[in-house]
């Protein structure tokens, strides 16, 4: 019917539903828990100090009564009142419009010079003194605050209270009719704009600075100053030394290396801001938020079908859009929060991700489970990791392989039931499989008794040569522990043989779409199970080749402990190889391994002197080595003698050829 929607589409509509309902309602959640103040404070930090413009002229000036003023003056403070005076008499005459003085006068000086700044407050110049509350300890009153009484109770106030946020920084405009600020503008004759409720200062280009005098500048402005440099100006003086952090705010400049202002400078900001109606004013909270609302609806309408890099670009997109509203608005002089957006779109792309996951965790559940019953879990992960059903093709790859056989087991099968072969079977082929896999193998195939694995497939395994060297070693290890466990049945004798030999194989699902397996194939595979066999012509239980051992990293410890036993031709080959063996006797490894360099450059002499030294240690230390070494003794004998004999080509150190 037309009118029917799929199960697939309701489905898609369902997800879309639930990813928008849990982005919306764990941004909601966000906005009440208390990390979501300092996220918005940080915001607004950044943005007000990348934005921070050049400051207006508005005719302030602040007198820092700083470092090279106590310097000149030979002074620390607090100053005489008398020296504040004739500051206020110079200023006066340089034609200041208003001083503002930010500094408490609680306690008396010397009658003289109270009496002499009392009577410079009474001049032309109006002067506005600073007033504070302080808080009273009050058992009976919480929060009681009293303000700090002043000498001159006939001058005119300004109270320098402000308020920090909880994170120290100051942000918030003082905006009380009593604020120093504009009982300042209002003795100037200034008409300043009001801050609206709530209204946040703007802060100014830090490396452009306010309009400054230093304290004895003001002392003789005719003298240190330009000429009309006071003129018609609003001063505002207060101390600028950073005396133990007192008097000091944290601004939203912090956030790019700024250090704090003195209260002078941040009452002087207030000023500028009043006067020039730079007041930023906060948007409604509800505002930002339906932003947000708006963004994760478009986002998720355009990814009904989840697509995660479609999703990336286009959270990506309004997220800057947002960033650039928010940062133009602020120019403007408005407060819009990026946050609830950018938290929205982060929300939602994380619950669309997180959903996805699990869709495609629960899918690649399900072919694990087809798989995982005759595939090796190695191979299972790979086709997992793929997502989707192997192909029935190979891939060329450098592999380290291992064949592995139980020499004397069929002789002793032949004297126990099958039932009991079986059990002795299962045991072997657990022990090995669990040393294959703990070694990050892939178990490829049982023959018979023999066990087949290889590495570096179908996951790419750098140390794909000592991990199979040190599987082999484990194998003989746990082959110990069955033989013990054998004892008392002809299975006690028998011997693991393992051949490893590192080459290319094609490496993949090889088989009919019905039945298919993992597994290599290539000369490389048959030249592997020709070395396990080949253990038998050397009495050895591990036999690899040069290529394998070519391939340990370099200087590995694997290379001290491997013997060179000869260059041998296996069967169906043409060409020779190098066969090593694992061995803890480093005298011997040594001296084979001299032997070989030596017969490589047709050294004959230095290599009878090493098969010397081989015999002489095998007879006294390595008895199984010792048959060995006279046979190659032999082999160089005849070899010394061809070269002393030879009067054109000398003779080369040939291949042995081996029957298997």
């Amino acid at each position: 019917m037309a009118g029917t929607q799929s199960p697939v589409t309701h489905d898609a509509w369902r997800a879309w539903a639930l990813r928008v309902l849990w982005a919306l309602g764990l941004l909601a959640l966000l906005q009440v828990l208390p990390v979501w103040a300092p996220l918005q404070r940080l915001e607004y930090d950044l943005l007000a100090s990348l934005t921070a413009p050049v400051r207006p002229d508005v005719g302030a000036l602040v007198v820092g009564l700083d470092e090279p003023s106590l310097a000149a003056l030979n002074m620390s403070p607090p100053l005489s009142r008398r020296l504040h005076a004739q500051l206020v008499d110079a200023v006066s005459a340089a034609g200041a419009a208003a001083l503002g003085i930010d500094m408490l006068f609680a306690a008396p000086q010397t009658p003289e010079d109270d009496a002499a700044l009392a009577l410079a407050l009474q001049g032309r110049l109006p002067v506005v003194l600073a007033t504070a509350e302080v808080a009273v300890p009050s058992s009976q009153v919480a929060q009681y605050r009293q303000t700090v009484p002043s000498v001159f109770p006939h001058a005119r106030f300004g109270s320098v209270a402000v308020e920090p946020d909880g994170d120290g920084v100051l942000r918030r405009a003082p905006g009380h009719d009593a604020a120093l600020w504009r009982v300042l503008a209002q003795a100037a004759g200034r008409a300043v704009t009001p801050p609206p409720e709530g209204a946040l200062l703007r802060y100014y280009a830090p490396e452009l600075p306010l309009p400054y005098a230093h304290y004895t500048q003001a002392l003789e402005p005719t003298r240190m100053l330009a000429p009309g440099a006071l003129q018609g100006r609003v001063l505002l003086l207060g101390q600028n030394t950073p005396v133990d952090g007192v008097d000091q705010f944290a601004t939203p400049l912090h956030v790019l290396g700024a250090g704090t202002q003195s209260g002078v400078l941040v009452h002087a900001t207030v000023l500028i801001n009043g006067l020039a109606g730079d007041w930023i004013r906060p948007a409604h909270p509800l505002g930002p938020f339906l932003q947000a609302v708006l963004a994760v609806g478009v986002v998720a309408a355009l990814t009904r079908r989840w697509r995660g890099a479609r999703a990336a670009w286009l959270s990506a997109v309004l997220a800057l859009l947002a960033v650039a509203g928010g940062w133009w608005a602020l120019v403007a002089g408005l407060w819009w929060s990026a946050l609830p957006t950018l938290a929205g779109l982060a929300l939602h792309f994380n619950v669309g991700a997180a959903d996805s996951y699990w869709r495609e965790h629960r899918r690649r559940e399900q072919l694990r489970a087809d798989f995982a019953r005759y595939v090796p879990p190695a191979v299972v992960d790979a086709l997992v990791a793929e997502g989707a059903a192997p192909a029935l093709q190979g891939e060329r790859r450098v592999l380290t392989l291992l064949f592995s056989d139980l020499a004397g087991f069929t002789a002793a099968s032949e004297r126990l039931p099958p039932e009991a072969v079986a059990q002795a079977l299962n045991a072997y082929f657990s022990r090995m499989t669990h040393t294959v896999h703990q070694h990050g193998g892939t178990l490829d195939k049982f023959i018979g008794d023999a066990v087949m694995a290889f590495w570096n497939a179908p996951l790419p395994e750098p140390a794909h040569a000592a991990r199979a060297l040190a599987c082999a070693q484990a194998m003989q290890a746990e082959m110990v522990a069955l033989r013990a466990q054998w004892a008392g049945t002809p299975f006690a004798q028998v011997q693991l043989r393992i051949g490893l030999h590192t080459g290319e194989a094609a490496v993949g699902h090889l088989g009919s779409h019905e039945r298919f397996t993992y597994t290599a194939v290539g000369d490389a595979v048959n030249t592997a199970a020709r070395l396990e066999g080949a253990n038998k012509a050397f009495g050895s239980s591990i036999l690899l080749s040069g290529a394998t051992r070519a391939a340990l990293p370099a200087g590995a410890p694997e290379h001290a402990h491997l013997l060179w036993l000869d260059t041998v031709v296996l069967a169906g080959r043409s060409t020779g190889l190098d066969v090593y063996t694992p061995c803890d006797d480093a005298t011997l490894v040594a001296t084979s391994q001299a032997l070989h360099r030596h017969l490589q450059a047709a050294e004959w002499a230095e290599a009878l002197v090493c098969c010397a030294q081989w015999q002489a240690h095998a007879h006294r230390q390595a008895p199984q080595w010792a048959p060995h070494a006279d046979q190659l003794q032999a082999r160089v004998l005849d070899l010394a003698d061809a070269a002393a004999q030879a009067s054109a080509t000398p003779p080369s150190f040939g291949a042995r050829a081996l029957d298997k």
